[in-house]
């Protein structure tokens, strides 16, 4: 016959056990609901890395293609747009294309008078827009001042009116360093000088055989389009990159 004080030990000791139970498995579930939540939180930060990681490569490529192209594609005929160039491309451009080319002092009269770039021709920039018509609008034209600031306001009016546009940056100053200039009494208007000469020997630049073709856009045929350097780079990169985000979102979400 058992005795009563040991049925009393029995069920004490019973009914700790099932308090230890329940603190274990309380324990159980909140270390399960960190490890789901440290897990989740892991899952956000690896997105966001590889996200990081992948869109760096495509926004510089993209960024380099679009500068590539911006400075190989000359202004198209009707862009509100002009390029600077540098008295040596400009007298690369200019040397023998004289015919394919205008070149245009923008100075006073008075200024264009007293020194000049040989097979200039002067419009000043006050009567710009009234005789705009004298000019042929089927020519690229390089337009230069005294120093750059009124080609640069010349450049932008032709522009807009469609011509095709370069800015000698620096104007006459910078050129006469390197090349040559006329100070005698200069040609008429519309007839301008056959060569130009460069100020000292050493100085001679090679003239580009293809210049006028650099001056001309491309013609573009039906069905054809241009070439934008790095554009197939960038598609493929743009496909990896969707499918690589795909990838990312579909895991997260498991």
């Amino acid at each position: 016959m058992k005795e009563p004080g040991s049925n009393n030990s029995m069920k004490e000791v019973t009914g700790r056990i099932s308090i230890l139970e329940g603190k274990v498995s309380e324990h159980d579930r909140i270390f399960d609901m960190g490890c789901r939540k440290m897990g989740k939180e892991n899952k956000n930060k690896i997105f966001f890395g590889a996200l990081i990681f992948i869109s760096l490569p495509l926004l510089l490529l993209l960024s380099s293609s679009i500068a590539y192209a911006a400075e190989l594609t000359p202004p198209l005929p009707g862009a509100p747009n002009y390029i600077d160039i540098s008295v040596e491309k400009a007298y690369e451009m200019v040397e023998g294309n004289l015919e394919e080319i205008i070149l245009l002092d923008v100075r006073t009269e008075g200024e264009y008078n007293a020194e000049y770039i040989p097979g200039a021709i002067n419009i000043p920039l006050s009567d710009l827009e009234n005789r705009i018509d004298e000019l042929d609008s089927s020519k690229a034209i390089i337009v230069y001042c005294q120093s750059g600031g009124r080609s640069r306001a010349a450049s932008e009016t032709l522009a807009q009116r469609g011509f095709i546009v370069y800015n000698m940056e620096g104007g006459i100053n910078a050129w006469k360093e390197k090349f040559a200039t006329s100070t005698s009494t200069p040609k008429p208007t519309h007839t301008p000088a056959p060569t130009l000469s460069p100020a000292v020997a050493t100085a001679t630049l090679t003239p580009s055989p293809a210049a006028s073709h650099v001056l001309t856009p491309m013609p573009v045929s039906e069905g054809e389009r241009r070439r934008i350097p790095g554009f197939e780079a960038s598609v493929a990169i743009m496909i990896l990159f969707i499918f690589t985000l795909f990838m990312l979102l579909r895991m997260r979400g498991e």
